[in-house]
């Protein structure tokens, strides 16, 4: 809001000295007009005027300048108007606190950079400046610094308070000189800020008096307001070459990115700053990459010429380094200087040999250099530096698996046994195989030897074996060398399956493991089916095992039984299921009967019929000819079966009245009054049930048959699920149908349809032979 008022109070004073002009009807200069003695009512015309304006701060400025107006005249306004009200006493009073200075233009007139940028440069130092998070922006609030120069465009304000107060806004001229009212040009041009300041403090004296002496009653202070630009050129091999406009406080790196930097043939080592026809300084963006030292990055002048020259010497470093890329060489530097720039080697790197590949002009060729010659080994354009991975065998390993209560590898030492190893892997597990123990040693083409060893012999003392660089020892547990005996329960038992067998382990003891017997459980029956002993298998015969039947308590309580029926590794155990056993059985009744609904099943030879009965018989209005059954199996799951109700209970205990089974679901419907034709017909509909119709009669009644109709193939499908087919071949028998039937008339197969076409094709081409045959005898 400040920056406002002071750019309003600018554009008014100068507005109001072309206005007073004018007002005077052009008959005196502007220089001849006296500020003083300007009526208030013109004053206030002119401040009325600076709101309509629309000028900018420089431009109000420069206008009033062209029109002749003097520094003198400009701040004899600014007197009248401190003497106009306290508000714009306020207006002046910007320019006393240094916090508050009067601020920038705005940036618009400096260069922006227009460079896009590029991503996976492998030039060393293009990220530099192609970073969108690095920009090396010149730092323009600061503390102005004592040596800063002062140059031609600068803006001082000096700050008179004390006995008397004043404040000027003064701008460097092309002369060098700042023109302080009531005093004339002062030359500060070239002068550091200290030095400035105590010029213009000491000039001031002439006016304020008590300025000078021991005991000064004014003081004055000399601040930098709005900072020069200044314009440098970039040339050479830099992507972006031209020039640009930068604030005075600009460095070398912020016009490098500025115009994006060197370009792919650009030298980041040999920057030159070119400065009144010489060279300034040469910079080596390394420096700042390689040791963090910015020194190089030195503040521009107006003027200065950057030259990026074309590189002379590049190589490229692969491998096994902290930093893989291209990098700039100079005269004279060595093969280490160019893995200090690529960071050093990496942890895996092997040191003892790094390889360059030099181009010559018979083609490639190999150097290999040790880690010693780093630091004399010269490199040439165009080198390829590459280092490997350093090798994953041990130099000093030997290594222990199995049966020690810490394996793994372990360090190797002239001298060292295999009891020493054994000692270091904490000794040897209770289980550990005693009989046995291996040891693989590589030979020096890198096959192996097997060398075996008597632990129980090695363990106490009795026998040592001296080890070798890469031996590998094995020692087992017993239970590593025999298969895992295991029993197995199976049939009525709660979590049937395999399990370990123990030494003394019962009978009893297995049907606990398996979680114990099921309901349908017979205990007196238990089968036990065991192999051959070692001695029996030996010889040859037709026996493969034994089976023994045991009994066991349902509780399984501990007894003799149980104590003397010890199992062997091996045994295969089933628990049968109990002759009688069955779980409940369920079978469903639905439709035309006096009770629906669920009834057990409590005999094995409990009927179709008996079902009926058991439910009150069926209804009225049952249809027993669309009786249906439902039955479910495991391997078919739900199916229906076709029944005919009304001849079982006809003729109860037949083949056709069925054994119930577990899940079936017997529905006795209402009776039927429709029947039903769909398929290839004109219009398929249902058409109530007439007595002693078949087929074709129903067909008829849709509409006949379609063209594409199989008729031979009609079919009716009775509401209990039974089917009944049309027969004959020249004299079709077309089946009955019942109340509630479905008539079915398929389509032919596509290769029938399409005979049926050719053959009326035929049929059609003869008629039209046989009409144009007449047609030719009647001419």
């Amino acid at each position: 809001m400040k920056h406002l008022l002071k750019t309003m109070f600018t554009v008014f004073f100068c507005t109001a000295l072309l206005m007073t002009a004018q007002a005077q009807k052009q008959t005196q200069d502007v220089k001849n007009v006296d500020v003083k003695s300007l009526p208030q009512s013109e004053i206030d015309r002119a401040k009325k005027a600076m709101q309509d304006a629309g000028l900018s701060q420089e431009q109000a400025i420069q206008l009033a300048r062209q029109r002749g107006a003097t520094e003198q005249q400009i701040m004899e306004m600014r007197q009248r108007l401190s003497e106009q009200d306290t508000s714009q006493q306020d207006m002046f009073n910007l320019y006393e606190e240094p916090e508050i200075l009067p601020e920038e233009k705005e940036d618009s007139y400096l260069s922006q950079r227009k460079v896009e940028f590029k991503k996976d440069l492998e030039v060393f130092g293009a990220y530099l400046f192609n970073n969108e998070n690095l920009t090396f922006e010149p730092i323009v609030n600061i503390q102005t610094p004592k040596n800063y120069e002062i140059g031609i465009g600068d803006q001082l304000l000096i700050q008179v308070w004390g006995n008397s107060q004043n404040n000027y806004q003064l701008r460097v001229n092309n002369n060098g000189q700042v023109v302080i009212p009531d005093l004339g040009p002062v030359y500060v041009a070239g002068m550091s800020f200290d030095e400035a300041e105590q010029k213009i403090v000491k000039n001031l004296t002439a006016i304020y008096a008590d300025m000078a002496g021991d005991n000064p009653g004014t003081f004055a202070q000399l601040d930098m307001g709005q900072l020069r630009s200044i314009r440098v050129n970039l040339l050479g091999e830099v992507v972006t070459p031209g020039t640009y406009t930068l604030p005075v406080t600009a460095t070398v790196f912020n016009g490098l990115y500025l115009s994006g930097g060197p370009n792919e043939i650009g030298s980041f080592r040999n920057i030159k700053v070119i400065r009144d026809n010489k060279i300034e300084k040469v910079i080596d963006i390394y420096n700042l990459l390689v040791k963090a030292d910015p020194s190089d990055n030195i503040t521009l002048k107006d003027g200065d010429i950057i030259f990026v020259p074309p590189v002379e010497k590049q190589v490229v470093v692969n491998g096994e380094f902290k930093r893989n890329g291209i990098f700039e060489i100079k005269e004279g530097e060595m093969l280490n200087d160019a893995v200090s720039f690529a960071g050093g080697f990496n942890a895996g790197a092997y040191l003892g040999n790094t390889q360059i590949v030099r181009q010559s002009q018979k083609g490639q060729q190999i150097i290999d250099v040790p880690y010693e010659q780093l630091s004399t080994t010269p490199l040439v354009k165009g080198d390829t530096i590459q280092n490997a991975l350093i090798t994953d065998r041990f130099e000093n390993r030997v290594s222990i698996e199995g049966a020690v209560y810490h394996p793994g590898e372990y360090e190797w030492t002239e001298g060292l046994t295999l009891a020493q190893l054994i000692e270091k892997a904490d000794k040897l597990l209770p289980e550990a195989f005693k009989g046995r123990g291996l040891i693989t040693r590589y030979n020096s083409d890198r096959t192996t030897s097997a060398i075996a060893f008597d632990v129980e012999e090695i363990s106490s003392g009795k026998q040592n074996i001296l080890l070798q660089a890469d031996d590998e020892v094995l020692i087992k547990t017993h239970f590593d060398l025999k298969e895992q005996p295991y029993i197995t329960v199976n049939g009525e038992v709660i979590e049937p399956g395999p399990f370990n067998w123990s030494e003394n382990m019962t009978l009893g003891d297995a049907i606990f493991l398996a979680g114990g017997l099921t309901e349908g459980a017979d205990s007196t029956f238990i089968e036990i089916a065991r192999r051959l002993s070692y001695s029996d298998a030996s010889v040859l015969s037709d026996t493969i095992g034994h089976v023994i039947i045991a009994n066991i308590s349902r509780g399984l309580q501990l007894g003799k039984n149980d104590a003397e029926m010890k199992l062997r590794p091996w045994d295969q155990i089933s628990v049968r299921t109990a002759p009688n056993f069955r779980k409940n059985e369920t079978v469903f009744v639905s439709g035309e009967v006096a009770y629906a609904g669920a009834y057990a099943i409590t005999n094995k030879q409990m009927r179709i019929s008996d079902l009926v009965q058991m439910a009150g018989g069926y209804t009225p209005k049952a249809y027993l000819q669309g009786a249906t059954l439902e039955r479910f199996s495991d391997e078919l799951g739900s199916e229906r079966v076709a029944i005919n109700l009304q001849n079982i209970l006809s003729n109860t205990g037949n083949d056709k009245d069925l054994l119930l089974k577990n899940s079936d679901r017997l529905n006795i419907p209402e009776f039927m009054q429709t029947v039903k034709i769909i398929g290839s017909v004109q219009n398929p509909f249902s058409i109530t049930f007439e007595p002693g119709r078949n087929a074709k009669y129903y067909v008829n009644r849709t509409g006949g048959f379609q063209a594409q109709a199989n008729k031979r193939k009609t079919y009716v499908q009775y509401p209990n699920g039974e089917t009944a087919v049309t027969k004959g071949f020249i004299f079709r028998h077309y089946p009955k149908v019942t109340p509630g039937s479905k008539v079915v008339v398929p389509e032919k197969p596509e290769k029938e349809r399409q005979q049926g076409l050719w053959l009326a094709i035929a049929s059609t081409m003869s008629s039209m032979a046989v009409a144009i045959a007449a047609v030719a005898r009647a001419w």
